[in-house]
C-alpha cells in the first residue's frame, strides 16, 4: 500500500545554478517512497539518481521525478531537480526498465 502526501512545492536546485522551490498548481499528491531509482547523465563530473514517485496532479495520474546530482570525487556540486512528468512518459521509463505496477492509493477509514 502507498501513502500520499500533498506537495506544495517541487525543488529546482540545479547542481551548479541553485534556483528557489518552485510552486505546484492545484493539488499534487506524491507516494512517501521511491518507486523506481536509476543512475542518468554520467560523466567524469558525477551523475544523476532519479527517483520516480507515483503521483496524482490535479486529480490525475503522473509521476515526480527527481534527479539528485553526486558529484564525482574531487567536485562539490550537488542538486535537485524535482518535476512532474505524465503518466505515459513514466510508463516508458518502467517499461525500460521492465517494471509495469502502478500503485493506486486506498480510501481512508
Amino acid at each position: 500500500m502507498v501513502k500520499y502526501e500533498e506537495w506544495h512545492t517541487l525543488q529546482t536546485r540545479g547542481a551548479v545554478d541553485p534556483g528557489h522551490d518552485e510552486a505546484v498548481e492545484g493539488s499534487l499528491l506524491v507516494g512517501e517512497a521511491s518507486v523506481l531509482q536509476f543512475t542518468a547523465n554520467q560523466s567524469t563530473y558525477g551523475e544523476d539518481t532519479v527517483f520516480i514517485f507515483p503521483a496524482f496532479h490535479k486529480g490525475e495520474r503522473c509521476w515526480v521525478k527527481r534527479e539528485e546530482w553526486s558529484a564525482a570525487y574531487g567536485y562539490s556540486a550537488a542538486g535537485i531537480q524535482e518535476t512532474v512528468i505524465s503518466f505515459e512518459e513514466g510508463v516508458k521509463l518502467f517499461l525500460e526498465r521492465s517494471v509495469f505496477e502502478f500503485p493506486i492509493p486506498v480510501e481512508a477509514k
